[in-house]
């Protein structure tokens, strides 16, 4: 599908609002407020994991294209951000849940989640806003490969671990 026509549809619109919602919602800080802060997280992530499985395939520009890179300073703040937002960051989660030969748990942690995938979503972002087609064609194609092989596993756990977190928060 060609750049053009992605841009238009509905879900790809819904999408990139996400997340811009979500790079937003940590970049500014907003939320002092432990509840708060995961209820909305929670409602941004699933926002993002349902649109996110609208992406098309794309193929690779015909060039090579440089990917921005976000700066190891600006995750370390944003991880900071999040960090003091959370009581306790960690969760237990079965890695692959269809895998019946092992069941054994992992330690999840939301700071982790969170920042791997604002690392993700953040790249997008600022690469799709190149006026170089063939730039945005690689943000495309480096989104829906992020999505599919990396960030949405952290999306589901977080969302799995906040359902959890918001049972028990007083």
């Amino acid at each position: 599908m060609l750049v053009d026509k992605i841009v238009q549809t509905k879900d790809f619109i819904t999408f990139v609002d996400s997340a811009k919602d979500f790079c937003t919602f940590l970049e500014t800080h907003q939320s002092d407020n432990y509840k708060t802060f995961i209820s909305d997280i929670q409602k941004l992530l699933i926002k993002l994991y349902t649109f996110g499985q609208t992406l098309p395939d794309f193929d690779l520009p015909d060039r090579d294209v440089e990917e921005t890179d976000i700066t190891d300073k600006d995750i370390r703040d944003l991880l900071s951000f999040i960090a003091d937002r959370l009581r306790d960051p960690f969760y237990w989660v079965v890695f692959d849940p269809t895998n019946h030969n092992d069941t054994s748990s992992v330690c999840g942690d939301l700071i982790d989640d969170l920042g791997d995938m604002y690392k993700d979503i953040k790249t997008f972002l600022k690469d799709f806003s190149d006026p170089d087609d063939d730039v945005k064609q690689n943000a495309l194609w480096h989104l829906k490969w992020s999505f599919d092989n990396h960030w949405n596993d952290h999306c589901m756990n977080a969302i799995y671990a906040i359902h959890y977190l918001l049972k028990h928060v007083d």
